[in-house]
């Protein structure tokens, strides 16, 4: 039998600070994080950033050696095991990003190459900082990074890797992403809207998350003892930046975390990017899967779609959830609009919520689904 694996610790950084209380009240008052942008190209946009007394603060509090993606990393970590005894002699970390530092790439002499923009130069920096007990590992799956990160956390526990595993996500709201999605007309010209009928893009996002996984039941932040309890990973096969109309791939890794789990779903955090096929694939999916009934949130009309760092805050936000009993609206919805009617929470729902599965949705197909449960 496999070792049980509990979430001990989270934590959130962007532009709204690092309080976790204050972002779960920001959370259930609807409030949104999301600040009007314009692109270079004259583009207006909505996307959520940290200003640059924010930046300046943490370079001045660790130093202007670190790049911003091991600057998030290291606040969001240091947040998440501020309570906890941690031994990292004892300890893994696991970054899940996108893009890293593709700020600091040249795009004037892309024959140079920097550095700092390679992924094993963020694991350096985190390395040094902490000391874990094996370099750090860098997952990078377009935007089920996160997700696939806590299933492999969990895996590195259960195998005796580690006794704890922090698992970290993290991606700049960067000139490179705003175009590259602006070049696919994915972008929303207002703040996202998950599911609504009138949903017309993505917001982006800029943030870090933590997740602590322990061996030992101890309580998430000091509210409740939640365990991990399954992950599944699929593909699509279907396409590079579109998913399966069919919902394939997400209906395979919901079937198979179901199959694993003793528990029934109280609710689902799903992926809700707010674009057209990403809302429709997962209502498709959803009602495959004989879960139309069940209360669904998203939160990327709050915090944008912050890509490797989303499946891991929005962990954070669902074990709140479980923690508190209350399934939070989802900001941005208020008229349905899905390929099949799903239960999107319009409202805060008071009720008794024990277990909550959490699906994202990536480019290149990938899906990946998890189940928590609270005890």
């Amino acid at each position: 039998m496999m070792n049980k694996v509990f979430c001990t610790g989270g934590s959130i950084v962007n532009n709204w600070g690092t309080n976790l209380v204050n972002h779960w009240t920001n959370v259930l008052n609807k409030d949104s994080s999301l600040l009007p942008m314009t692109l270079n190209d004259g583009t207006q946009t909505y996307a959520s950033y940290l200003s640059a007394e924010q930046w300046q603060q943490l370079f001045e509090k660790y130093g202007t050696h670190y790049t911003k993606s091991a600057l998030l990393c290291i606040e969001a970590i240091n947040c998440a095991i501020k309570n906890q005894q941690i031994n990292w002699k004892k300890t893994a970390i696991i970054v899940a990003t996108t893009k890293g530092d593709i700020d600091l790439y040249a795009f004037d002499k892309p024959n140079i190459h920097n550095i700092k923009t390679f992924f094993h130069h963020l694991s350096s920096q985190l390395n040094t900082h902490f000391k874990p007990i094996r370099p750090c590992t860098i997952l990078s799956n377009a935007c089920i990074s996160g997700s696939q990160a806590i299933q492999l956390g969990a895996a590195y526990l259960q195998s005796g890797i580690a006794d704890n595993v922090v698992i970290c996500g993290v991606d700049l709201c960067t000139t490179f992403t705003l175009t590259g999605f602006n070049s696919l007309k994915a972008l929303s010209t207002q703040p996202a809207m998950p599911f609504d009928k009138n949903r017309d893009g993505i917001s982006l996002g800029e943030a870090s998350s933590a997740l602590v996984l322990c061996k030992e039941a101890l309580p998430f932040n000091g509210l409740t003892q939640i365990q991990y309890v399954t992950g599944a990973v699929s593909n699509d096969a279907n396409h590079i930046s579109g998913p399966s109309r069919t919902g394939e791939g997400l209906y395979q890794a919901i079937q198979h975390v179901s199959s694993q789990s003793e528990y029934p779903i109280d609710a689902i955090s799903l992926h809700g990017t707010a674009t057209i096929y990403n809302d429709d694939m997962e209502s498709v999916a959803i009602h495959r899967c004989g879960l139309q009934s069940t209360p669904c949130f998203g939160l990327k009309g709050i915090y944008g779609h912050t890509l490797g760092a989303a499946g891991i805050l929005e962990s954070i936000i669902s074990l709140l959830a479980l923690s508190n009993n209350i399934i939070p609206a989802t900001t941005g919805y208020t008229n349905p609009g899905t390929a099949h009617p799903i239960a999107i929470s319009s409202h805060n729902q008071k009720g008794t919520f024990k277990t909550i599965l959490k699906c994202t949705s990536g480019f290149g197909g990938g899906n990946c689904a998890l189940i928590f449960h609270k005890n």
